[in-house]
């Protein structure tokens, strides 16, 4: 009886569909029918019953699944305590950081949170977008990230903490004859090439999204995985991209891009940025101690630049 999956079969129990379960622990289907084929195999039991509408427990899988749930957790946190009490074993945490998270936090971590962390202490930093956290939070990749929020968070197994609300603007050349509006319209979309983050980005689904509702058709020019090439498109070929910014500061991103403006839209669009961390999971005291202190350092009072950005009301 492996510890998968009977993790498998929980999540099966929680969302009654193979394809959401398998959606929200990152594994194929086939993956998941075929532990779940071997583990009736194995006791020699029917647990679960496929209908065209949704998945049914037997009575003896609800039986089974009432006595493994509580014993799966005591097991996770089990785990989770034993390595939090040894004192030999190295403490790490590993902190997903957005391109565009909010610059005096991530300023903050690193002039405060960072020297005071132990000798057997230390942080790994993991750049990328929101998609891309969720993914490596719920595989236990990343301890906890500062980035977007997505709408569909509660399809995950991700919990999130709000922290502020950032605007969606476009992100062009300086010399691009978009730089002459203060607002762009966004019936300007369907004949700007547009420079498109990959799928572990949750930008590019929101402005669709959005065009969606206005019957805009996105001329998408490229594709892009890494925030490196993406920059570099909407520099060197023409393209304009989007970004979620503080209108009042530059996004870290684009430090180093000078040309690059931005631009928000006639209609606004906005994005909840906050904190991403694995949900019903015990916490080691390295990663509460960051929940902690970047909820501090959200705080106005705590800002040494302040930012445009507002903190969402709690």
């Amino acid at each position: 009886m492996q510890f998968k999956a009977l993790e498998y079969l929980e999540a099966i129990y929680k969302y009654k569909n193979f394809t959401k379960a398998a959606e929200a622990l990152f594994v194929s289907q086939p993956a998941i029918s075929a532990a779940i084929r071997k583990l009736e195999a194995e006791f020699n039991v029917k647990l679960i019953i496929r209908t065209p509408k949704k998945v049914l427990f037997t009575p003896d899988g609800e039986a089974f699944i009432a006595k493994i749930s509580p014993i799966l957790e005591e097991l996770r946190e089990i785990e989770s305590e034993m390595l939090a009490k040894s004192r030999n074993q190295k403490r790490t945490l590993r902190l997903g950081l957005s391109p565009t998270a909010p610059p005096n936090i991530v300023h903050r971590i690193y002039q405060y949170f960072l020297p005071s962390l132990a000798e057997n202490e230390e942080v790994f930093f993991d750049e990328g977008g929101a998609y891309y956290h969720i993914e490596k939070i719920s595989n236990g990749e990343v301890d906890v990230a500062i980035n977007v929020i997505p709408e569909d968070i509660s399809d995950f197994p991700v919990a999130s903490i709000p922290l502020y609300q950032q605007e969606i603007c476009l992100l062009i050349h300086e010399d691009s004859k978009l730089a002459q509006y203060d607002k762009i319209p966004m019936q300007l979309l369907s004949t700007t090439p547009i420079a498109s983050l990959g799928a572990s980005s949750y930008l590019p689904k929101r402005l669709e999204m959005e065009a969606a509702k206005r019957n805009i058709h996105l001329k998408v020019a490229s594709k892009h995985v890494h925030q490196t090439s993406y920059i570099e498109e909407i520099l060197l070929g023409g393209s304009s991209g989007i970004i979620n910014v503080d209108k009042n500061n530059i996004p870290r991103a684009l430090y180093a891009h000078k040309s690059l403006v931005t631009r928000p839209f006639q209609e606004p669009m906005f994005l909840t940025i906050g904190i991403l961390y694995r949900k019903d999971s015990h916490l080691q005291p390295l990663t509460q101690r960051i929940l902690d202190f970047i909820q501090e350092s959200a705080r106005p009072s705590l800002q040494e630049q302040p930012l445009n950005e507002k903190p969402l009301k709690k």
